[in-house]
Parts: structure tokens; sequence; C-alpha cells
């Protein structure tokens, strides 16, 4: 315990009124101080993809005003910083040059005590963890967010190679990916193929890459699938390969013999095939619209391939987005002409695909059927229906996977085929009221393969 001297241990009697005041001064509200308080942080990691954008929210807990502390977002430590804003003005004397040019405060609700600073641009070495610090003139807390980043890699590429023993050696390469990726092989029956993989990372840019070989065995099973995926994202990206016999002596032996019979039917085929495309109708590859994706779907750089997340991403509540289902547009309406697509679907379990109003309410349910603007065909329940009130089961021989789909302005007609054995699966009647058509997917659950146009 600490000893008293002289005076000090006799103070007057009449301080103390006085010692008590400035005390309960401290605690009564409105005299300029503001109250102690709490800084909360989401609860679950933030995800981001690299070269995308994300926001790192804070909040106060009263939701008291901010305008007036300094907030400052840090990695490491606190100077130099990843974001500092003090008394309403950005510092970018205090910040890393990691994050120069590549963050934006948002000042949306910060006299409510709500804050976010969004990091541009992500990059690998943005994964890990990241405080924010909101301090006053007396009272300073923090908290502390995780940021992971996943880097969805290139589509594998396969070679294969024979050497002059007839051993056929297969490589499959892709690029980059973040973190670590893994590779598998497997033979179109799904057997795992045993192979060698040798991983990369590039300095500069924290991606890496990955080269997989393998001698493919007798026992491979009409071609050769390597897939390379990302331990932190359900996506793989897979790569097929058909293989014929080339090592054989009798495929050495007689290939000239057929060869020239074959290039004359070649010949006569490619003919037919140029008359038959004048009467086809144009293909049509458009991106997906990212601006009218749900929050619960990424759509891949491609623009063509979608899949359902188990998070949703905290994005612009644009106009056009859809809010109450996880679906898609494609990027523009067609007025007239005539236009098909062709959709993997592969073996999800739930979908909708078709073509729908250019004014179609995105911030409501999907409607049902043609009278509400829509013209769709859906598995549900492991049946396969048109979108009409009532539904009305379609019965393809077999499972759909790639389905194509033709719109007809003229003939206002829109009809959906099975691309795997060609057969008809329905056809709609589009009344000619409708100016422009727009196709549109949704997706129910998360798989693994992405849903995606060709």
């Amino acid at each position: 315990m600490a000893k008293t001297h002289g005076q000090d241990a006799f103070r007057p009697i009449g301080s103390v009124p006085l010692l008590l005041l400035q005390l309960l001064s401290g605690a009564i509200p409105g005299n300029g101080r503001k109250a102690d308080f709490e800084v909360l942080g989401p609860s679950e990691p933030v995800w981001a993809m690299v070269g995308g954008n994300v926001d790192l929210p804070c909040y106060l807990s009263p939701n008291i005003s901010a305008e007036d502390m300094e907030l400052r977002w840090y990695r490491d430590q606190p100077s130099p910083a990843v974001h500092v804003r003090r008394k309403g003005k950005d510092v970018p004397e205090e910040q890393m040059a990691l994050y120069q040019g590549r963050t934006t405060f948002l000042k949306d609700g910060v006299a409510q005590g709500r804050a976010s600073v969004r990091i541009h641009n992500v990059t690998t070495f943005d994964n890990g963890m990241f405080h924010c610090q909101f301090n006053d003139s007396t009272v300073s807390a923090e908290a502390t967010l995780w940021l992971t980043v996943a880097g969805l890699g290139s589509e594998p590429r396969i070679q294969v190679q024979v050497d002059q023993d007839g051993v056929v050696r297969a490589q499959c390469t892709s690029a980059g990916w973040y973190p670590e990726p893994q590779v598998e092989w497997t033979d179109f029956q799904g057997q795992m193929l045993p192979s060698e993989t040798n991983v990369s990372v590039l300095p500069t840019t924290g991606l890496w890459a990955v080269t997989s070989s393998l001698t493919v065995p007798n026992k491979a099973v009409g071609g050769l699938a390597c897939s390379v995926s990302s331990p932190t994202f359900p996506e793989k990206k897979v790569s097929r390969h058909h293989l014929s016999d080339p090592t054989s002596r009798w495929f050495r032996s007689t290939a000239w013999k057929i060869a020239l019979p074959l290039i004359l039917v070649a010949a006569v085929l490619g003919v037919a095939t140029i008359i038959s495309l004048l009467w086809k109708p144009q293909r049509v590859i458009t991106p997906l619209y990212p601006d009218t994706a749900s929050s619960k779907l990424f759509l891949f750089m491609d623009g063509k391939s979608v899949i359902q997340l188990t998070f949703s991403r905290k994005l612009p509540n644009d106009l056009g987005r859809f809010v109450s289902d996880t679906c898609v547009l494609d990027w523009e309406p067609f007025p007239s002409g005539r236009h098909s697509w062709e959709v993997e679907v592969g073996l999800r379990k739930v979908w909708i695909l078709g073509m729908c109003v250019e004014s179609l309410d995105q911030k409501a349910r999907v409607p049902k059927s043609p009278q509400h603007g829509i013209w769709a065909v859906e598995l549900y329940k492991k049946e396969h229906r048109a979108r009409t009130c009532p539904r009305v089961r379609l019965h393809p021989p077999q499972p759909l996977h790639r389905v194509r789909f033709l719109l007809h302005c003229d003939a206002d007609t829109i009809t959906f085929y099975s691309v795997g054995d060609r057969r008809l699966i329905c056809t709609f009647s589009v009344p000619s009221c409708f100016v422009s058509l727009q196709p549109f997917f949704c997706l129910w659950t998360r798989d693994p393969s992405p849903l995606t146009m060709y």
C-alpha cells in the first residue's frame, strides 16, 4: 500500500464533494463525452475472390455516431494501416503501400456507428487477419476480422503423347489457383488413376500453378478426366480427353487404308454442314449479366458459368438483381430473329432454365407460368416439368444433362431439346405482344459443378 506524507495525507473535507462532482460529470449524458463502447465485426470469415472487391464492415455497440472518431483498419500493426479515417477525412499518408489506391471508405451509416472499408482488386496477399479500431478522445476499442481469399484457376488442359515404345502419357496443366489446388485423374467410369503432381507458386501474385502427369493404363476406359479444385471452394474445373488406340500395330498398318475414304466422307459432310448452317438459327453465347445475379451465386470470369455458394455475398443492391430466388439473367434481351442456347446442367438435382420478359420483377419470386411472362422447364423432386399452371410433367427417355432451347421470334415459339439424344422436350407458344425476351437460369441447390452455357 502506498504511504502518504505531509499535507497530502490530510486533504480538506470540502474537497470531497468537488471530487464527486468531477467523477459524476463523466457519466452524465450530454456533457460532450461519448459513453464507453464496443467494436464488433462479422462473426464468420468474409469471403472474396481474386480480382474482385470485398467490404470489411465494423460497427459500434451501442450504435453511437462515429463521425468524429478516428477509424483505423490495419493488419499486424496499427501503423502503417490498411485505411485510416480521421474526423471525416481519409489519411492516405498513414496507409500501407500495398493498399494505396485500392481502398474506399464507405461512409453510409457512420452516424449510426457503422463503417466499412472496401478493398478493390483483391489479391492473395489480402488473405488473413484484419483489425478495425475506433478511437475517440478518451476511449479506444477494436474488433478482429478474417478475410478468406479464393482464386479459381484456368480450365485444365490435357495433352496426350505416345512415345516410340507405344507408351501413352498424359499431362494436365492449370494456373491461377489460390490456395494450393488439388488434382485428381479418373477414367470415364470414375476410377481413380495414380499420377505425379508438381505445384509452384508465382511470387509476384501468390497464385498457384499445377502440372500433373500419368502413364495411361490399358484399363483406362473411354478416356481421361483431370479435375482441379481449391480446398476452400466447392467448385471443380474438369477437362476430359477421349482415348483411341493409336499404339496398336493394327492401327499403324491400316491407318493409310482408311484415311482416304474418311477424307472423302469428311469432304461430303463438310459441304452438307455448310449448307445446313445456312438454315440454322444463330447460336448465342452472350455472357451472363452479373448485375442481375443473386448474392448467393458466383459468376466465373468467362461469364458463361455460374455456381451456387454456401453463403451470401455482399453486393450492391442493383435494381435488376434477383433477391428472393437464386437466379441470373443473360446479358441482353432479343426482340427478333432466331437464337439458340445450349446449357450444361450436369448432375444437379434442381434447376430452372428458359426465357422471360425483359420487364420481369427480379425483387419478387420467380413467376410460375407463361401467364406471368416466363417460359421455362425445370427439374424438381426428380421430375422434369414445364413451368405452366398447373405443371406439366415431361418424360424424356434419359435424364437431361445438356439442354438446348430455341427462340423463334417470327414464329412466336420457344422450343427445348435434349442435346444428348436430340429429342424434342416441349414447345411454348409466346404471344406476339411481348416485345423482347431474355434467357434466365435458376440454381436451387449447391452442386460441385457449375451450370454452363455453350
